[in-house]
């Protein structure tokens, strides 16, 4: 077992989240035997590597979503495993974390060049740096090899394009590359307006004197490392999260989460879901229907329509938790959109689904042009993966 890593799918869930990132390195150093010394050094390492020195006292419940998936594989690290298995470990990190994760691996295998590791990931610019991958598809090896391999099995220039070229002939996108048509400009004045946002928790402030206005029909992408804001200043608009200072406007009306007149004209999904575990993808539509109050004989009728634009047809009768990221992904989009909101807000929507998902969905809400925060990520692609050296 000492030689076996694992870090779970999903944000954080390795991890104790009353205890602090320093508590949470400590424990998993003395389950793997290390002396006090050793494991001060290993911690100093990782949380330096992943930029979590500065958060060593706050608890892992208290971190945004990127940063529990940097402490998360920081645990996993911790030790000298010789078959290190991550699951979409950086699903939900920033791109210069996740070069950085990358480093920190590839430092550690040039040290320990006998330790494997296997991944899943949806980043393909991940995939790049691999030795050899099999892409997948429900449940199925489409191929296998190293990247240069399957690009030229396919003939395209990236990864993922040779991904979707693999896929069924009824998975692709049947009209090409993904376009976002010109935003109209609306005389009807901006959709939010935030003057002098400020957020603190204790003695440290998460969101300083922010201010912005955003039109109606504009699509306004909040770009950020892990940590630097975008969910509490998203958080506060919705009136979820009471701002420290400063003011903010919904539709020309302060921001506040017991307006349900305003809250019905909003959609807002979570960084970390607000799906019903036990209940199925079916019933969480049917449960987010009757929240905003929509007429009972619409439910049924546009219950049907998401799980065909998203892709959940073959999935109304699973219950949400058995589901993978990326479909968890997807039904969360699902719930936030179903009741036609004139505002869309989303915390990282794609982090986890596959191109043709993305595309499918970003397609679908271009149409409406809606309020959006932005995933920037990168572009995507599934696939599980072995990394190079």
């Amino acid at each position: 077992l000492h030689r076996i890593a694992y870090m779970p799918q999903g944000l954080g869930k390795n991890l104790y989240q009353e205890l602090s990132v320093q508590e949470n390195l400590d424990f998993f150093g003395r389950l793997f035997g290390h002396d006090g010394t050793e494991r001060r050094r290993r911690i100093a390492r990782l949380t330096e590597a992943t930029g979590l020195d500065p958060f060593l006292n706050r608890p892992a419940g208290q971190l945004s979503g990127g940063m529990k998936q940097k402490l998360g594989l920081c645990c996993s690290l911790i030790h000298d495993p010789d078959f290190l298995i991550l699951d979409e470990p950086t699903t939900g990190v920033d791109p210069l974390s996740r070069g950085q994760f990358w480093d920190l691996i590839d430092e550690i295998r040039a040290e320990r060049p006998g330790m494997s590791v296997l991944v899943s990931t949806a980043y393909m610019e991940e995939a790049e740096r691999f030795d050899w991958l099999a892409a997948m598809d429900a449940g199925r090896i489409l191929a296998t090899g190293t990247p240069q391999e399957l690009r030229a099995r396919t003939g395209r220039d990236d990864l993922e394009a040779a991904f979707v070229s693999l896929l069924p002939a009824d998975k692709q996108r049947e009209d090409g590359p993904l376009v976002i048509p010109p935003r109209e400009a609306r005389p009807d004045g901006p959709a939010i307006v935030a003057k002098n946002l400020t957020r603190r928790f204790g003695d440290f402030t998460a969101v300083d004197n922010v201010s912005f206005e955003i039109e109606r029909g504009e699509i306004f992408g909040f770009l950020g490392s892990n940590g630097s804001g975008k969910t509490t200043t998203m958080k506060m608009l919705t009136g979820l999260l009471p701002a420290s200072e400063g003011e903010a406007w919904l539709f020309g009306k302060p921001a506040d989460a017991s307006n349900i007149d305003t809250r019905k004209r909003v959609g807002f999904m979570s960084q970390n879901f607000s799906l019903w575990g036990e209940l199925t993808v079916r019933q969480n539509l049917a449960l987010h229907a009757r929240l905003f109050h929509m007429e009972g004989d619409a439910v049924a009728g546009r219950i049907s329509e998401l799980l065909t634009d998203f892709g959940l047809d073959a999935h109304g009768d699973a219950f949400a938790d058995d589901l993978p990221l990326g479909l968890k992904q997807r039904l969360s989009l699902a719930c936030a959109v179903i009741h036609s909101p004139d505002m869309l807000i989303l915390d990282e929507p794609t982090s986890g689904v596959d191109p043709v998902a993305r595309d499918d969905a970003t397609d679908g809400l271009s149409e409406r042009q809606p309020l959006s925060q932005l995933d920037l990520r990168g572009r995507q692609s599934s696939a599980s993966l072995k990394p190079k050296r």
